[in-house]
């Protein structure tokens, strides 16, 4: 046991001192009082635009992670989900960490591409995290996904150079740490305590060369009914039978040459017991059955578990009989006299199994309860690490995210208002570009040229308005182009709403205004909320498929009232009104003798851009162009002398043909088969784009 003991506790010891010397290095070196775990300044720099951590090192969530730099020049830190970083930086040269070693080795790869100057990145909203203007810091809680961290110029440059520092923020770390230590002290200091500690002074009898002499103590022995002995067998023992197993010979009495019994006497054994003094006991016959006759050799019949101490004791003359005044000479059949209770101050020792010994069960006590401790700690800090133990990412495909989030939206809408005016006020096609893309550029740009054309003064120019109370549609996308929609009032127009798509191309790209109608309000405009990107299932439902809507709608025009496409929709008022004055028109410009006839067409332009409402219909956003040609009569001339049409060509004679060229966005509620409704036209606004002849 001393050895195990020993063992144990130098176990204890070592492990403690390991837990004490890990605990303290990761409390007051490693982590600190602010819980952050963080690497030293590392220099990183990039030929390219940028410097991006990969995904696949952020991949797991929950603690916040912190990142600083500094360099000769501005530096913007940014966070963003993979799909918008790995956007913006597709096909630019630039430095990516593809594995990261503590404490502070980096492996880093080279992509080659282009070097020319970026979008800025602080006018981009899809930063989930970013620098503060003058700072060169982000502290940001790491989320599930693909995230990737950036480290480039602010004015979006190349060549990158800058000390980095990342760090990661664990709560209750630094706390953990000290538990550990303390932890370790208490397992060194049990240790110790195992090793070092003495046993309480008991002298076994094992130790000593006297035999203790039990004294007081009434053993019950077998005794005699013959008469008395004689002399020369006083002193023999009184007994041949040992006191562990009474039917067998004891190996410490003396062997004694069996005797004839008289025939006459047949004396029965009783029972009695040896006292400090001879005591003479009634003389009982009774018939005697002959016991078998013993082997001279005695046969030993020490027990098991027997210590030297024991065989001592069982050779001492108080357990063999010396000193009595009777003993057996002739074997008889024992009996056993009744045993007198012992007096209270009697000493009575025995033989027990090691494992059923006091000492042995107070050291697996004492085992148990170490055993204990250092189970109930283990538990402990199991539990405390697990809990800091940050989770795993469960999103390891593509992200998908919002097009855009409210408030971004709305700053959107906001910069459209203001940036719009100032480009209405000056007719100045290159600030609509900054906001506008096409369709929409498209007929802006055609209306700032006619402007320019007929009002050269600036007499007419458009006055001041906003898109008021916008409401936002954004689905949700997976890669580019990203696109959301804006149903808003219109502030120099109460009768009317806004419905409008906003576009992204790329990352790196402005939000740009690409279709925009405005529908009465008379008419019911769909709910943007809860607005998504279609799939097979959602146009296999609808009554009929985007583009082939497109195509009819054209046909329908260029037919008219009567067109057998027609009855597929439900048209609005300025869809109606259009109709007749083009009817009109036509009726007018036959007339003229210079003209032969006259030809409508409408065709679909571009790809529909769709939408899945909440209740199943589809928001449709299309454009059309249309051509509105004249024959000229041989032997004729034509050209345009006035209106709209003289922005593109004024006093230019023509002999076969003139045409005029709109450019028309639509939109349109195309409804679920289920519902069996007809195709309803919420708005339909042209722009003259073009004119000329040939």
């Amino acid at each position: 046991m001393r050895f195990a003991r020993i063992t144990l506790g130098l176990l204890l010891a070592l492990s403690g001192l390991l837990a004490a010397i890990a605990g303290a290095v990761a409390a007051f070196w490693l982590v600190g009082p602010d819980n952050t775990i963080s690497t030293p300044r590392r220099e990183l720099a990039s030929t390219g635009l940028a410097v991006v951590t990969a995904p696949s090192l952020l991949d797991r969530h929950g603690p916040t992670l912190r990142v600083s730099a500094s360099g000769d020049k501005p530096l913007f830190i940014g966070v963003g989900q993979d799909l918008d970083v790995r956007d913006y930086l597709s096909g630019t040269a630039h430095t990516q960490l593809i594995q990261f070693e503590p404490p502070a080795k980096f492996g880093t790869q080279e992509l080659r591409g282009d070097t020319k100057k970026l979008t800025p990145p602080g006018q981009l909203d899809w930063w989930v995290a970013q620098s503060a203007p003058g700072s060169q810091a982000v502290n940001w809680p790491i989320q599930d996904g693909l995230y990737d961290v950036v480290v480039m110029n602010a004015d979006g440059t190349p060549a990158v150079g800058a000390q980095v520092t990342f760090g990661v923020e664990v709560h209750r770390l630094f706390g953990i740490c000290l538990l550990v230590l303390g932890a370790g002290v208490v397992v060194l200091a049990l240790g110790l305590a195992l090793v070092l500690r003495r046993r309480s002074v008991v002298k076994e009898i094992a130790d000593t060369t006297e035999i203790p002499v039990i004294t007081n103590t009434r053993i019950p022995v077998l005794v005699t009914t013959a008469p008395v002995q004689r002399d020369e067998e006083a002193n023999a023992p009184a007994y041949r039978v040992s006191p562990f197993a009474p039917d067998r010979v004891s190996p410490f009495a003396p062997v004694i040459a069996k005797k004839e019994q008289p025939a006459e006497a047949d004396p029965a054994p009783v029972a009695a017991e040896v006292r400090p003094t001879p005591v003479k006991a009634p003389v009982r016959q009774v018939p005697v059955r002959p016991a078998p006759a013993r082997p001279a050799a005695a046969v030993p019949a020490a027990p098991m578990f027997m210590s030297p101490a024991a065989v001592a004791r069982a050779k001492s003359p108080a357990l063999i009989g010396a000193g009595a005044s009777q003993r057996y000479d002739e074997p008889a059949q024992p009996t056993y006299a009744e045993p007198v209770e012992e007096p209270a101050d009697s000493v009575a020792e025995e033989i027990v199994p090691l494992a059923a010994s006091p000492e042995f069960e107070k050291s697996d006590e004492a085992v148990r309860r170490t055993a204990a401790l250092l189970a109930s700690g283990a538990m402990l800090l199991t539990a405390t690490s697990c809990g800091l133990m940050p989770p795993k990412n469960t999103m390891t495909t593509a992200d998908s995210r919002p097009a855009v989030t409210l408030a971004d939206a709305q700053a959107v809408v906001q910069r459209y208002n203001q940036l719009n005016n100032q480009a209405n006020k000056t007719r100045d096609g290159k600030l609509a570009g900054t906001i506008e893309g096409n369709p929409t550029l498209a007929q802006t740009q055609a209306g700032f040229l006619i402007g320019r054309k007929l009002d050269a003064a600036g007499k007419d120019v458009s006055k001041p308005f906003s898109y008021t109370d916008p409401e936002i549609g954004a689905p949700q996308f997976t890669s580019y182009p990203m696109r959301f929609v804006v149903s808003s009032g219109v502030s120099d127009a109460p009768g009317s709403r806004q419905l409008g798509v906003w576009q992204r191309e790329n990352a790196g790209s402005p939000w740009l205004l690409t279709h925009s109608v405005y529908p009465p309000n008379p008419v019911e405009l769909p709910s943007v909320d809860g607005l998504r990107t279609p799939n097979a299932d959602d146009l296999s439902k609808l009554q009929g498929r985007p583009d082939a809507v497109a195509k009819d709608l054209a046909a329908y025009l260029t037919g008219g009232k009567n067109a057998p496409q027609s009855k597929l929709f439900t048209p609005t008022p300025g869809l109606t009104k259009m109709l007749d004055l083009r009817a009109k028109s036509k009726a007018t410009d036959t007339a003229e003798p210079y003209i032969a006839d006259v030809t409508d067409t409408f065709a679909p332009s571009g790809v529909p851009l769709t939408f899945i409402t909440e209740s199943g219909d589809a928001l449709v956003f299309l454009s059309l162009t249309e051509r509105y040609l004249q024959r000229v009569e041989p032997g004729s001339n034509a050209y345009w002398t006035s209106g709209e049409a003289t922005a593109f060509s004024s006093m230019v004679k023509y002999t076969q043909t003139l045409h005029q060229d709109y450019l028309h966005q639509v939109a349109v509620v195309i409804p679920a088969k289920s519902t069996g409704n007809a195709v309803q036209v919420l708005s339909i606004d042209p722009q003259l784009v073009g004119a000329g002849g040939a």
